[in-house]
């Protein structure tokens, strides 16, 4: 398969007239229906004009309608729709003399064994069957039933093609999601006279709601009056109707990993009285990504009007939603329209809000694809002007982890792909600096899934690439120091094969956290103690990353007062023992809470929350077990969050929950124990969320020290060590430089509160 992004290598006539295609080479094959190809005109002088484009099979015979394409200074985009077989391309110029072909290409088309992406328009069991139509386009040609399911069949073409020659441009294949197809008359071209092809098919699902219900403005999603579970309610009634349709849809839930769902709701309607939009919502997740049909009246209903779509700069009419304020004209509602549901489709395949298309790229450039210039626009950053292939900026792109993850998808899955390693699903590349002094240590990166792309200070190194990656890179210290500021922070961003991210905010300071989390030296003795842990694959990408923020916590088994501070004002206070170990566990391993024999407990997470209010751990499924003997191992249900833990004594006893039932694939449930029977567990250490959702757990450790001999205690000075003890503050000085007195006053009484 011919991958390459240089046109040199893809065409070898260059002459005056020629048509050159910058992505697609000869006797490739593929395995979507539509193809997105890019290309130009070799010339002197720019060209403004047209290609045209036939498709015909090896005996000659036509498989879809020749179509036109602009070029515009000389480059030009055009989607091509393919037949199962064999396919000889032809392109001519717009004019040329007998018809001259100037460019073929011979392309097979194997269809997908994929799963495929379902497509599905609710509709309200009162529905009149129509959207909004503004007063300049037809109603009967572009809001009727038959219009959305024709635009809606057509968009998710687009997304097809896009994203295949986006993966393409990654060095990830040209591999895309298929769509499940049927035999029905076929409305991709308005030139196929009403036959019949295999195309993609839409199914219509009757929801229970009536058009009132749907419409009621306490479930529009962009209702600020509303409350935040009204304004998430549409999903949930997408799901309910997806549930009541039956086959081919799963009768359990809205979608499943083998059933993912782009679902367009009918009845959206712009009511210009409340200003609002209503019976629409921009909701992804559960494997159904939702988007309402008020920005239809602007997408194509069939290929011929692709280009006409995207370059139409007509105002919109304020009689339809201007969604976001961001769709003055035609053009502009069609890319946020077909651009913000294809952003939900992402969530619905496990993409979070990373960059390009699922960070917004898609507003003004989604028409960048398919046509070779932007015509004017009424949002300040909608620039007119010509898309140049490499050099025009586009953000409606998929996010190279979030790329790296559909590889591995098995909505995305190729027929030449090895069989998925699981476990490779979940692991998270590691950087550690390698020992050695100044001049010889290293930086040593890996991943067991491969290395795909390694960038130092948004810099990209040459290699590894997902063409060519490999398992670990090691570079001198000394010679990074050549090439970037040593008085300057070097960010490291590393992306495993799996699209597992590691950020390092500063490559320099690695040796001296390595050596601090790893053990702990106390003073005035030879006595070092060990440090052992189990981090979650969310932290591990995440942890030296100055945007995430943490809450480090220490707990030892005896310690000094609440928190394990000796000293308030110069009152000293002997030791106390933990008695119990509270482990708070409910979807996610919360947190946990160590008591004493003094009645003062410490907590295994934050203290307080960033407003100053006291942390309270959750956890329908938390256990407190009694110490009634030693600490012997820790269990620990490690995925993208910790899950659980269950807690073995000396005297046989065990406690806890792992949360095996929700043992997800890549997760695994890792043991914290003694190396050796010389040493014996002495504490846990940690670090949580820090106002991130429950302020969970996401490093678990054990801290270890040499067992003594009888009547021999741990030197007193353990017990006056910051790094042992919770209070870390969530790094609130740095992270809220603007709290209020109230706030400040709150969180220092909390820092240096003793008792309970």
């Amino acid at each position: 398969m011919a991958d390459s992004h240089n046109s040199s290598s893809l065409n070898s006539d260059h002459s005056e007239g020629k048509i050159v295609l910058s992505n697609l080479g000869d006797n490739e094959t593929v395995h979507q229906r539509c193809l997105l190809l890019k290309g130009s005109i070799v010339s002197r002088d720019p060209i403004d004009n047209q290609i045209s484009i036939s498709t015909l099979d090896e005996f000659k015979n036509v498989i879809f309608p020749e179509q036109r394409w602009p070029v515009h200074s000389s480059s030009f985009k055009a989607l091509v729709f393919l037949a199962p077989g064999e396919n000889i391309i032809s392109f001519r110029k717009a004019g040329t003399d007998n018809g001259e072909v100037t460019r073929k290409r011979t392309v097979t088309y194997v269809p997908s064994q994929a799963p495929p992406l379902h497509l599905a328009i609710m509709v309200a069991k009162d529905s009149l069957l129509e959207m909004d139509c503004p007063p300049n386009k037809p109603a009967d040609l572009h809001a009727s039933l038959d219009a959305a399911v024709a635009k809606f069949r057509l968009a998710a073409y687009m997304w097809q093609a896009m994203t295949a020659e986006d993966m393409r441009m990654k060095g990830l294949g040209r591999r895309s999601f298929a769509l499940e197809e049927e035999m029905d008359v076929d409305t991709v071209s308005s030139n196929l006279n009403h036959s019949k092809h295999s195309t993609a098919k839409v199914h219509i699902i009757r929801s229970e709601k009536t058009l009132a219900e749907l419409r009621d403005p306490e479930v529009a999603q962009q209702n600020q009056a509303a409350s935040n579970s009204g304004r998430q309610e549409l999903h949930p009634i997408f799901s309910d109707a997806i549930r009541a349709h039956g086959n081919p849809f799963p009768t359990s839930g809205g979608g499943s990993d083998a059933c993912i769902i782009a679902g367009l709701i009918l009845d959206s309607h712009y009511s210009s009285s409340q200003d609002l939009i209503l019976a629409h919502a921009a909701l992804g997740g559960a494997s159904l990504g939702i988007f309402g049909s008020h920005t239809c009246w602007s997408w194509p209903r069939s290929i011929e009007e692709v280009s006409s779509c995207l370059l139409d700069n007509t105002p919109s009419d304020p009689s339809v939603g201007n969604d976001c304020g961001e769709c003055g004209t035609a053009w502009e509602a069609c890319a946020i329209g077909q651009g913000a549901f294809l952003h939900e489709v992402g969530h619905a395949f496990g993409c979070a809000h990373t960059s390009g298309i699922m960070m917004r790229g898609y507003a003004r450039d989604w028409v960048k694809h398919f046509v070779p210039r932007v015509a004017s626009g009424v949002h300040p950053r909608a620039v007119e002007g010509a898309v140049i292939e490499g050099v025009t900026k586009n953000d409606a792109v998929w996010d190279f982890g979030d790329a790296l993850r559909f590889r591995l998808h098995p909505h995305f899955k190729l027929p030449s792909d090895p069989p998925v390693d699981s476990h490779s699903l979940y692991e998270c590349p590691t950087v550690d600096i390698r020992s050695g002094d100044d001049q010889h240590a290293t930086l040593h990166i890996s991943c067991s899934a491969g290395l795909a792309r390694i960038a130092f200070s948004q810099t990209v190194e040459a290699s590894p690439t997902p063409q060519m990656p490999t398992e670990s890179r090691e570079y001198n210290l000394a010679e990074l120091a050549t090439r970037f500021k040593r008085d300057e922070p070097l960010r490291l961003v590393v992306f495993g094969m799996n699209g597992k991210e590691k950020v390092v905010g500063d490559v320099w300071s690695l040796q001296s956290l390595r050596a601090r989390s790893s053990s702990v030296r106390v003073p005035g003795s030879d006595l070092v103690l060990k440090k052992r842990s189990v981090k979650s694959y969310y932290l591990e990408a995440h942890e030296h990353d100055p945007e995430h923020q943490y809450w480090e916590w220490s707990a030892l088994f005896i310690e000094r007062g609440q928190n394990g501070k000796r000293k308030l004002l110069m009152t000293f206070f002997p030791v106390s023992h933990a008695t119990a170990f509270d482990m708070r566990i409910g979807c996610i391993l919360d947190g946990g809470v160590l008591y004493y024999d003094d009645n003062h407990h410490t907590h295994l997470g934050p203290r307080f929350k960033k407003d100053g209010s006291k942390q309270k751990f959750g956890g329908h499924l938390s256990q407190k077990l009694l110490l009634s003997a030693n600490i012997t191992k820790v269990e620990v249900h490690r995925s993208n969050d910790l899950m659980g833990i269950r807690t073995h004594l000396s005297d046989g006893t065990v406690a806890g929950e792992l949360n095996e039932d929700n043992l997800q694939l890549g997760a695994s449930i890792i043991t914290l124990e003694p190396s050796s029977p010389d040493e014996r567990i002495i504490g846990f250490f940690g670090r949580s969320d820090w106002d991130r959702g429950f302020n969970g757990i996401q490093e678990f450790g054990i801290i270890l020290a040499p067992k003594l001999e009888d009547g021999k205690e741990l030197p007193e000075t353990i017990y006056d060590l910051s790094e042992l003890q919770n209070t870390d503050g969530g790094g609130v000085w740095k992270v809220k430089p603007h709290l209020d007195k109230f706030s400040l006053r709150t969180m220092l009484r909390r820092l240096l509160c003793v008792g309970k």
